[in-house]
């Protein structure tokens, strides 16, 4: 594996982004850079602006502090580095969950206002471009050292380059960054096996896992199991949004990938209107509920075949009594597999996942950003440059456990997702503002070539305002 960053033009700065890999190395600087100046200065809070629960900082007495610790090697290191960075730099550390439409409020308004609530907030990419594009953030290029680990090696912290040069979006290089916000395609390997079908994943290895193969799947999946004449057994359900989205990168197409909208190319059309098909021509796809929180769980009834799916939807359901608390667990084993191959797309070329998950701004016009710069970095190094122990099983238990109860098939399902997320493509598509009506092409009052019509003026004017 290795770790790049791909740096493009301002006109085509959403066409790609970064791939976060970084496993290459096993050592790096420990990131935190001791000088007597900083333990002359006043003592002062980083605080740092989040929408979700952190571990650990300052105000934490005990690894057990963090109800998901696990009292591995990794809890304690990720605790101990605290008191290290408070005694090298004079500060504390303080994570601050100011929620998700906070953190958004925060950085508008008193950034803006020159007052920044927070020194350092995490940040989506519907955030984080925004704000460095209007000057939000500080250009870490022009505050550290040329060889600093963020503008030198990128091994504890990357950037996104926007085609300007500046270091403003930062992102931790973590295995996790990896696997998180990655949609692979489960299905009920015991479902599989009844129907005396091929494991999808032996069919990707060679290549036939293709959409004409997971519709055949699916059709043989969809049955009339009680024999009142009514399919109760689907071979597919599934979220449109991620549905399309998946369908939209296995035939790599894309909607709002430039500056450029191209929601209108033939390849985006075949995505939607296999999503169009799966309903109206195969009818192998479960009901329809215009409900992201009704069809991303329907498959947990063990009546479908093949659905979107993703860690956190599991861990939401904690379907495998990965706590230990509910004393049971669905009564089949969930597979995890790539997406099948569209007409247009390529295997070797298809990127597997958009690029989202959690970055970081140092906002502009905080009180000594080197100093901001140095603690964090620190801060997302507290493995000390030992990767062995960052990306180490125990440290990355929640996204091998909470898919499985079985380690064989864990071990599988976080290869899948590790593979998936190791290409990217960035698409503002559901960012724009734009409502889609993806239900009417599962409805049939829409076509794709209407949708495409609908939607593609919509998508180029919100692409202008993104950028102006």
């Amino acid at each position: 594996m290795k770790h790049f960053k791909k740096v493009i033009s301002l006109a085509l700065v959403l066409a790609m982004m970064f791939t976060i890999v970084a496993c290459g190395k096993s050592e790096v600087n420990s990131g935190v850079e001791t000088t007597s100046d900083y333990t002359n200065m006043e003592e002062r809070t980083i605080r740092i602006g989040t929408w979700y629960d952190i571990y650990y900082d300052s105000t934490c007495s005990a690894i057990e502090d963090d109800p998901h610790c696990i009292g591995s090697i990794a809890d304690q290191m990720r605790f101990d580095v605290i008191k290290k960075i408070e005694e090298e730099y004079n500060v504390k550390v303080e994570y601050v969950n100011l929620t998700y439409d906070g953190s958004k409020e925060s950085i508008n308004t008193s950034i803006l206002a020159g007052t920044p609530e927070c020194d350092i907030y995490l940040v989506d990419l519907t955030m984080g471009v925004p704000a460095a594009l209007n000057g939000l953030c500080t250009d870490l290029k022009t505050v550290v050292e040329e060889d600093a680990d963020i503008v030198s090696e990128n091994m504890i912290l990357d950037y996104l380059d926007l085609g300007d040069g500046k270091a403003c979006i930062l992102k931790q290089v973590l295995g996790q960054n990896v696997v998180e916000a990655t949609y692979p395609l489960g299905f009920n390997m015991q479902m599989i096996e009844e129907n005396n079908l091929e494991d999808p994943r032996d069919l990707y290895e060679k290549g036939e896992w293709t959409w004409d193969k997971f519709i055949e799947y699916s059709q043989i999946l969809t049955q009339d199991t009680d024999g009142d004449g009514v399919n109760d057994q689907y071979g597919f359900a599934g979220y449109a949004n991620d549905t399309f989205e998946n369908l939209m990168l296995s035939n790599g197409a894309s909607i709002a990938a430039t500056s450029e909208e191209t929601l209108s190319t033939a390849e985006t059309g075949e995505a939607l209107q296999f999503v169009s098909d799966l309903y109206n021509v195969y009818g192998v796809a479960a009901p329809y509920v215009d409900d992201a929180d009704v069809m991303r769980f329907v498959y947990r009834d063990g009546k479908v075949g093949f659905w979107p799916t993703a860690a956190w939807i599991h861990g939401e359901s904690d379907d495998y009594d990965r706590e230990g608390t509910k004393g049971s667990t669905l009564e089949f084993d969930t597979a995890f597999v790539q997406w099948p191959v569209g007409p247009s797309g390529d295997a070797e070329t298809n990127a597997g996942k958009l690029t989202a998950g959690t970055y970081w701004i140092i906002p502009a016009g905080v009180e000594d950003p080197e100093r901001v710069y140095n603690v964090f970095s620190a801060l997302s190094n507290w493995y000390l440059g030992d990767i062995s122990v960052r990306d180490d099983r125990e440290a990355m238990d929640w996204w091998y456990s909470i898919t499985s109860n079985k380690p064989e098939i864990q071990d599988e399902n976080f290869n899948t997702m590790f593979a998936i997320g190791s290409t990217e493509q960035f698409d503002l598509w559901s960012s724009l503002g734009v409502e889609y009506d993806l239900p009417s092409l599962i409805d049939g009052s829409s076509t794709a070539a209407q949708f495409q019509e609908t939607y593609k003026q919509e998508v180029q004017a919100a692409l202008d305002a993104y950028f102006n």
